[in-house]
């Protein structure tokens, strides 16, 4: 099943792909736009979301709200990734449904791990290193 990520910032949407490739052969969706994003997951079942907080239209927070109230979505892993360290943030984050809370710049082995752990994938070479 596809993962999507969804992320205003094209370098980082290329540099979190990038790291998503090295871990699964799933087919890795990227989307700028919040509102198109939760359209997307109207329409297709993503095995995994990496939500950005900071979103033109609305916030990771509300994508990830909003995410939670489609019953098919009651289990997937959401990871939101943010330059924001607030503690109250992360809480919020927690309260929304975020299953993993990952500040920016992301540390790829960390990132690696977090997919490997949360798609239920083997630890590969590519993963470890």
């Amino acid at each position: 099943m596809p993962i999507l990520i969804v992320e205003d910032n094209a370098t980082n949407a290329m540099i979190l792909k990038h790291l998503a490739k090295k871990v699964t052969d799933e087919e890795i969706v990227v989307e700028s736009d919040a509102a198109r994003a939760l359209t997307l997951c109207h329409n297709t079942f993503f095995s995994m979301l990496i939500v950005d907080q900071i979103l033109p239209g609305m916030t990771g927070l509300e994508v990830v709200r909003k995410i939670r109230m489609m019953e098919r979505y009651d289990g997937v892993p959401i990871v939101m990734v943010t330059a924001d360290q607030e503690p109250k943030l992360q809480d919020a984050a927690h309260e929304a449904g975020v299953t993993a809370f990952l500040t920016k710049p992301v540390e790829a082995v960390a990132f690696r791990n977090l997919l490997v752990s949360h798609l239920g994938l083997r630890s590969t070479p590519a993963a470890a290193g």
